[in-house]
C-alpha cells in the first residue's frame, strides 16, 4: 500500500519486463514507451482520510489525457474510492508515460495496477 500525494505522479514497481525494449521502466514514476501503438490500462484504489475526491490523470505525448482519467469522490472520511480506465495509446515519438495523482484530502492505503502491452500494427 502507498500514500498518494496531491499533485504528484504515482510510484510503481513492474512485475514484468518487456523483452523487446519498447517498454521501459526509467524510474519509480515513470515508464518510457518507443513509438508505436499500446493498449493501457490501469486501476486505483484508496481510502481517503476526509470527504474529497481522487483524479488520476495519465500523461504521455507532451501533454495530459483527462479523458482517459479516473474521478471518485466521496462526501464522508475514510471512505474507498476505485476506478479504471482503459484505452489506446498511439505514440510517434519515444515519450515518457506517468500516472498523476489530483486529490483534496489525505490519501492511504493507495494501490495501483497497470498494465501496457504493446500492439503490433500493420506500420510496426
Amino acid at each position: 500500500m502507498q500514500q498518494f500525494a496531491n499533485a504528484s505522479p504515482i510510484s510503481f514497481a513492474p512485475a514484468a519486463t518487456d523483452p523487446t525494449g519498447h517498454i521501459v521502466q526509467t524510474s519509480v514514476t515513470q515508464v518510457t514507451l518507443a513509438p508505436g501503438t499500446y493498449f493501457v490500462t490501469y486501476n486505483i484504489s484508496a481510502i481517503l482520510e476526509a470527504a474529497g475526491y481522487l483524479q488520476i490523470t495519465p500523461s504521455y505525448n507532451g501533454r495530459a489525457f483527462l479523458e482517459y482519467g479516473v474521478y471518485d469522490r466521496v462526501a464522508s472520511a475514510s471512505v474507498g474510492v476505485s476506478g479504471s480506465s482503459s484505452f489506446i495509446a498511439v505514440v510517434p515519438e519515444e515519450t515518457t508515460f506517468t500516472l498523476t495523482c489530483n486529490t483534496d484530502a489525505a490519501v492511504r492505503d493507495g494501490a495501483m495496477t497497470m498494465v501496457i502491452l504493446g500492439l503490433h500494427t500493420s506500420e510496426s
